[in-house]
C-alpha cells in the first residue's frame, strides 16, 4: 500500500516496482479508478472505496503481487485498507510518502497533469502526517528516489527483481 499526498511520488514508485519485478504486478491506482473509470475529479472525495476494494481483491487472486496506491486518506480509507490487509493469505506492507507541501508543488509541475490542477488544489487536498491508526506505516522521506524506494520495498517484502512468487 503506497499512500501520501498528491505529487509525493506514489505512482512513480508503483511503476518502478512493476518495472523491477516484471509481469504479474497489478497496479490498483486510486486516481485512475476515480477519475477515468468513475469520472470523479476529486479522487479523495469518497465513493470510490468499493471499486478500489473490488479491483484490489480481484487482483489479489489474479496477480502475483498487488500495489494499491493513492492519497487514500486515513479518514475515508482506513477501514477499507485494514480489510484488504486482513484478507486470508495476504501479507501487506504500508508506506506513507512523507513529502512536504512545497516539494509536492515542485514535483507536480513536472507531471503531465500539471495543467489540470495547480498549487491551490494541492493545498486543499494536502493532509500532513495522515498516518493510518491500525498499522505502523514505513515513512518514505522526500529525498528518497523512486528507484531507492522501490528497492527498499522489494527487499522488505522479500522479493527479488524479475521474479515473483506464485
Amino acid at each position: 500500500m503506497l499512500r501520501g499526498n498528491s505529487g509525493s511520488g506514489k505512482s512513480t514508485v508503483a511503476r518502478e516496482l512493476r518495472r523491477m519485478l516484471g509481469d504479474g504486478v497489478a497496479l490498483v491506482e486510486q486516481d485512475y479508478l476515480a477519475r477515468t473509470v468513475l469520472g470523479q475529479q476529486k479522487t479523495d472525495a469518497g465513493g470510490n472505496q468499493e471499486l478500489i476494494a473490488l479491483v484490489a481483491r480481484h487482483a489479489l487472486h489474479a496477480s502475483d503481487a498487488v500495489v494499491v496506491e493513492g492519497m487514500l486518506s486515513s479518514a475515508r480509507y482506513a477501514a477499507m485498507l485494514r480489510d484488504l490487509a486482513s484478507e486470508p493469505g495476504v501479507t501487506a506492507w504500508f508506506y506513507y510518502f512523507d513529502v512536504p507541501f512545497d516539494e509536492t508543488v515542485t514535483r507536480h509541475a513536472t507531471r503531465d497533469k500539471a495543467g489540470s490542477f495547480g498549487a491551490d488544489e494541492l493545498r486543499q487536498w494536502f493532509v500532513e502526517d495522515d498516518l493510518l491508526p491500525f498499522v505502523r506505516e514505513r515513512l518514505i522521506p522526500a529525498q528518497s528516489s523512486a528507484a531507492d524506494t522501490a528497492a527498499t520495498i522489494v527487499a522488505e517484502a522479500g522479493l527479488r527483481p524479475g521474479t515473483l512468487p506464485g
